[in-house]
This record gives structure tokens, C-alpha cells and sequence, in this order.
């Protein structure tokens, strides 16, 4: 109603002026009559610009004020993998609740065994944050999924491991030809087995290579259906522990292993400040571990039902403190990119620059 009120009074002013100059113009001659109508003129002109920055300002208004309410009762889908520790302890410690509850903003959590996994999901529209090695980003970007990369949860070189059963009589990485390798097909696992068995002048083809999820990784080497496999904590640390596994090799000396917070673009570019606020709570539980790790490994622990022992070691293996995106971390990406582009994963290039957006972490002061 108060706009419409607005849009009357300029037009009104608008016509006054129409009126005058039509006056002045058909049938008065007089001078003073002209300066009078130009006076006039000028003064209405200028009420009527007056009025007009108002009504763009109460419209400029209206907009912050929409544009507020859209960041308010939003639900965040966020996914993750057990063992992922930020997002864990940003929810059982109240960290989100801390930071979102004033503007009714929730968060529902879904937990994947993968990174695979976790881009299906993502793909299909069920989540708007995950967290997932490099590799299964790449892919998902090679295939036209909108996503971006907006920070990092780990950096580790030692997070992924080569394990060996104590039956199979692998003592080297030479000793893989011919021999059942489990591994994630997509997974930043598949590309270590590869750079394995690179190192050592062996090809893919050389192994019998089996794709299985971390967990029948697990049991496949327990009950001795494969060899070997290259797998990422907890699972490692979980086979260790059963005693019928030997690490022949991490990463040390064959990739950092750099795993991604990405999201659906189109979330980012809708809710720009919920998702800097996102990173900020993540980074704040990543220092809290840093600070608390026992109590952080009862919690972790708990939610991906592993005894907090065998997370011990992973908890050693981490950078979890640092959400931001280093030069050597991108580096890392692109290396990736190139691995899968190589051995024909990806049909295409990806813009690994253009994948990664840091205007998030800037805009959390992170970066």
C-alpha cells in the first residue's frame, strides 16, 4: 500500500510538471512569468527526486530485509564418513547449536562409508554439504555435478594405508603382482594403490583388483578372501588391531592426502553467510580437538562405533585444525586431477581453479 502511495505521488509530481511547462510555453510571454514557472518547475523536479530516493530506499530496505529472511529456517543436509571428526564434535558439543539456534537454522546428518557414496547422494539432490576425498569430488565435477570445493577437513600423508595379511607372504609392494587387492573404485585409495604400483613398474593389470567399501575391506581381510588393500582410517587401524594385518606403506614419500568440504553451488550461492559460518564451526571444533583429544576420541569414537583406542592413531596422523586451502593442498588436487585423467577415471579435464571457490573462507576469516 505504501509503495503504491509512493509510485502515485511521483507520478502526480511528474504531471504538475507537464502542466506547468505546457503553460508557459503556449500562452505566457512575460519573463517573470518564465523565471516563475522555472522556479516552480525546479521545485517540484526536486521534491520528486526526493521522493524517488526515498522509495529506492525503502525498497533497498525491503531487500536487506528479504534477503536476511533467507537465512533463517534453513535445514543444512550434511554428510560426512565415520571418523570425521570436526563434524562430530561441532554437533555433540553444541558448536552448531551455538552459532545457528538464534536463526532457527538446523542441521540433519547422514553418514557414508565413502566418498563415493556420499557424491551418489550428493548428486541426487539429498545433501548440501559433504566432506570426501579429492578423488570422488573430481569425478562428480567431471561429471557436470554443481559442486564447489570450500575447504579441507584433513591433510594427512599417512591417513591411508597399504595392509598386507600375515598369510598372504606380501613383503614388498613388488609382491602385489597377481596377488587379490581390495580398494575403493573411486576412492582417494584407488589412486595410492596406483602410485604403488607405479613405483614399482607394475600396471593394474598386474593385480586382481576387487572393488569393496571400507568395511568389507575389513572382513574380506579378516576371513583371507584378499591379500591385501589399500584402505583409510578407522579401517586401517580397525584390521591392525584384529592382528591378521601388517602397513607395508602409507603415503609417506607417495601422496599427502587432502580430504574436501565441498557443496552444491547453487547452496552457496543462495546462502553465501550461513555457509562462511559453516566453515567458522568447523574450524572452531578442529582447533577444540586439537586442544581436548581425549574426550574428542569418546565422542568420535562413539558415533562411528569404534573403540576410541583405535582411533588413537589417526587422531596422531591429522592436521584436523586448519579448514583452510594451502597452495600445497591445491597442488595436491591437481595432481589428483591429472591421476585420474591418466588412467581414463574421467572422460574430461577438470578446472581444478575454477572447482575450488576460497570466498567462503574468506568470508569466515579463514583464509
Amino acid at each position: 500500500m505504501l509503495k503504491n502511495k509512493v509510485i502515485k505521488s511521483v507520478l502526480s509530481a511528474a504531471l504538475s510538471i507537464l502542466l506547468i511547462t505546457g503553460t508557459v510555453g503556449c500562452g505566457n510571454t512575460s519573463g517573470k512569468a518564465d523565471s516563475s514557472a522555472a522556479a516552480e518547475s525546479t521545485a517540484v523536479s526536486t521534491a520528486s527526486e526526493s521522493t524517488v530516493q526515498t522509495a529506492a530506499a525503502d525498497t533497498s530496505a525491503q531487500s536487506s530485509e528479504a534477503t536476511t529472511a533467507a537465512d533463517k529456517n534453513v535445514v543444512i543436509r550434511y554428510g560426512y564418513q565415520p571418523g570425521h571428526s570436526q563434524i562430530v564434535i561441532a554437533d555433540k558439543k553444541g558448536f552448531f547449536k551455538e552459532e545457528f539456534e538464534k536463526d532457527n537454522i538446523t542441521f540433519q546428518f547422514s553418514k557414508f562409508q565413502s566418498g563415493p557414496a556420499l557424491i551418489t547422494s550428493l548428486t541426487a539432490g539429498e545433501l548440501d554439504f559433504g566432506q570426501t576425498g579429492d578423488i570422488p569430488a573430481l569425478s562428480a565435477k567431471a561429471n557436470n555435478v554443481d559442486i564447489k570445493i570450500v575447504g579441507k577437513y584433513i591433510s594427512s600423508d599417512q591417513v591411508n594405508s597399504l595392509l598386507v595379511t600375515k598369510k598372504s607372504g606380501i613383503k614388498n609392494i613388488a609382491d602385489l603382482k597377481g596377488k587379490k587387492v581390495g580398494v575403493t573404485i573411486g576412492s582417494t585409495c584407488h589412486q595410492l594403490l596406483y602410485i604403488y604400483l607405479e613405483s614399482v613398474n607394475l600396471k593394474p593389470s598386474d593385480i586382481q583388483q576387487v572393488n569393496l567399501m571400507p568395511g568389507d575391506i575389513v572382513s574380506s581381510l579378516v576371513s583371507g578372501n584378499i591379500d591385501a588393500a589399500v584402505t583409510w582410517e578407522p579401517y586401517a587401524s580397525m584390521t591392525i588391531a584384529k592382528g591378521v594385518t601388517d602397513k607395508l606403506a602409507d603415503g609417506v614419500g607417495y601422496k599427502k592426502e587432502v580430504d574436501v568440504i565441498i557443496a552444491n553451488n547453487p547452496f552457496l550461492q543462495q546462502h553465501p553467510d550461513v555457509s562462511a559460518r559453516v566453515l567458522k564451526v568447523l574450524d572452531k571444533a578442529g582447533k577444540w580437538i586439537a586442544q581436548n583429544q581425549e574426550e574428542a576420541l569418546g565422542i568420535v569414537g562413539t558415533d562411528a562405533g569404534v573403540d576410541p583406542g583405535v582411533l588413537a592413531p589417526m587422531f596422531s596422523k591429522v592436521v584436523v585444525d586448519d579448514v583452510s586451502l594451502k597452495d600445497e593442498d591445491i597442488a595436491s588436487i591437481k595432481k589428483s586431477q591429472e591421476f585420474l585423467r591418466k588412467y581414463q577415471i574421467i572422460k574430461k579435464d577438470v578446472d581444478v581453479d575454477s572447482l575450488i571457490d576460497t570466498q567462503y573462507l574468506k568470508l569466515a576469516g579463514l583464509q
